[in-house]
């Protein structure tokens, strides 16, 4: 699998890149933060990618250092999110800014990025949060069926705070996903 290519940058326009090595030439896909950054046309570049299969087309994403491929890559492990939007995101934030946003539940700053609306700001929020490292909250208690019952009760239209207090107070590793559910929602109404 490719991780690193240094070449001379051939063309460069708004989110492509087309990285020369030789007699080969490669068109990447990179953040528009990361293309204002790119030295100009004949320059030489070293660019960190990730390649993806997608039907029967080969796609390279290009980014500045290693952290932001391996975000990337995090970022596209979150259902519904692709590597479209994944680079809208790497746009917006670098990985440090990202990380801010998701510890501090800053719904609204993410819902800036383009493709992301309120209600899908704070479901990746609340994804992002287990996913990059550990936070200043306590995080919730290791189960595959926490954080889909949290997401289901986000669907239901309570924000993901609400819900993760309402889940710890009726948690057990017994428990199945439906349970925890109707159980949360029972704490939830008498709120």
């Amino acid at each position: 699998m490719l991780a690193r290519l240094t070449g001379t940058i051939e063309h460069k326009l708004p989110g492509r890149v087309v990285l020369s090595l030789g007699p080969i030439a490669f068109e990447i896909q990179v953040p528009l933060s990361l293309y204002e950054d790119l030295p100009g046309v004949g320059r030489e570049c070293t660019l960190f990618v990730m390649g993806r299969l997608r039907g029967e087309t080969f796609e390279l994403y290009g980014f500045k250092d290693w952290e932001t491929r391996e975000l990337f890559g995090q970022l596209q492990g979150i259902s519904r999110v692709g590597p479209r939007l994944a680079l809208n995101i790497l746009s917006v934030f670098a990985p440090e800014e990202l990380s801010e946003v998701v510890s501090q539940a800053d719904y609204q700053r993410l819902a800036r990025v383009p493709g992301i609306g309120p209600r899908r700001a704070e479901r990746l929020c609340l994804e992002l949060r287990s996913r990059l490292g550990p936070s200043k909250r306590p995080g919730p208690p290791p189960s595959p069926f926490f954080s889909e019952a949290v997401s289901a009760l986000v669907n239901l239209g309570f924000s993901p705070p609400e819900a993760e207090k309402a889940l710890k107070m009726v948690f057990t590793e017994d428990k199945d996903l439906g349970e925890l559910v109707r159980e949360a929602l029972k704490r939830l109404s008498k709120a």
